[in-house]
């Protein structure tokens, strides 16, 4: 039987994103909440192989200080070994079909055949393959913003993930044309088996890239669900992307960073359509001023 090896660490809320980030990083093949509370949650990340734990820790606490939040937003870290039936059992516990606004329906595969979908577009994403499923705020943001926005034509998806964001442009508009990226070959790979799963490969394009590739292509809409220190120095690469009428959505950002995030935008030529805060995490959308 195979065993897995999981790291359970306890966070405050706020430190979600940088410690997801690492742990990504860190090559978790998927992380489960098993806790979550307004101030704290409790997370499992899924090895391979058991991971150096002080190295990890390290890993960590240099993500937090990027986004200066304190090393104690980390309550507890330690290891365990789960077995591999138990380890899908947990998966599978909890996790429901979500709807996003009025036409998006996210939904694990093992209850696809069980929902009643009406008039939403079907986004089928299963949690053990990548982070985004729809359920987190930043993602859920990009979503409902994404539906608000989106009218078809070009789309660009920055540091794509599992590919949620760009199966559900492709979901809402079909026959468009879609590109999403990241600097993983691991995402790409999750990302290329999502669309598969939807039935929206030819209507996507996934490479493993970065922002500068895409200068020149002036796309109608970009997303880049990041975090709030990789988002500032990117500021002035986006209007290279951006179509003069485009929209650009960005979230990953804590409320406290969104004074920062949208300085560094509205310094390269963007101005804000919208803020749509959720718990302690906002999203934006901007369009180039006049």
């Amino acid at each position: 039987m195979k065993v897995w090896h999981a790291i359970e660490i306890q966070i405050a809320r706020v430190a979600e994103t940088p410690v997801t980030t690492q742990l990504w990083s860190a090559n978790t093949t998927g992380l489960e909440i098993s806790e979550d509370t307004p101030d704290a949650i409790t997370m499992r990340a899924y090895f391979e192989t058991a991971p150096d734990l002080e190295k990890l820790k390290a890993s960590i606490y240099r993500g937090l200080h990027l986004c200066d939040l304190p090393e104690d937003t980390v309550r507890s870290l330690h290891a365990l070994t789960i077995a591999d039936q138990d380890w899908l059992a947990e998966w599978k516990k909890g996790y429901e079909p979500v709807t996003i606004g009025e036409k998006l329906l996210i939904t694990p595969s093992w209850k696809r055949d069980l929902i009643e979908t009406g008039d939403r577009a079907i986004v089928q994403i299963d949690p053990g393959m990548a982070f985004g499923t729809g359920t987190h705020e930043t993602t859920r943001g990009c979503l409902e913003l994404l539906e608000k926005y989106w009218r078809g034509g070009s789309l660009l998806d920055v540091g794509t993930g599992t590919g949620i964001l760009a199966i559900a442009a492709a979901k809402l508009v079909p026959n468009s044309r879609i590109i999403g990226f990241d600097l993983d070959p691991e995402a790409i790979d999750v990302a290329i088996e999502n669309a598969e799963i939807n039935a929206v490969t030819s209507e996507i394009q996934f490479e493993v890239n970065r922002l500068s590739s895409f200068q020149g292509l002036a796309f109608d809409f970009v997303l880049a669900n990041l975090t709030a220190d990789v988002l500032v120095p990117l500021a002035p690469d986006f209007p290279q992307v951006l179509a003069p009428t485009g929209t650009l959505v960005v979230s990953g950002i804590l409320r406290e960073q969104g004074d920062d995030v949208c300085s560094a935008l509205i310094g390269s030529g963007f101005g804000v359509v919208e803020a749509k805060p959720d718990g302690e995490w906002v999203t934006f959308a901007l369009k180039f001023r006049d």
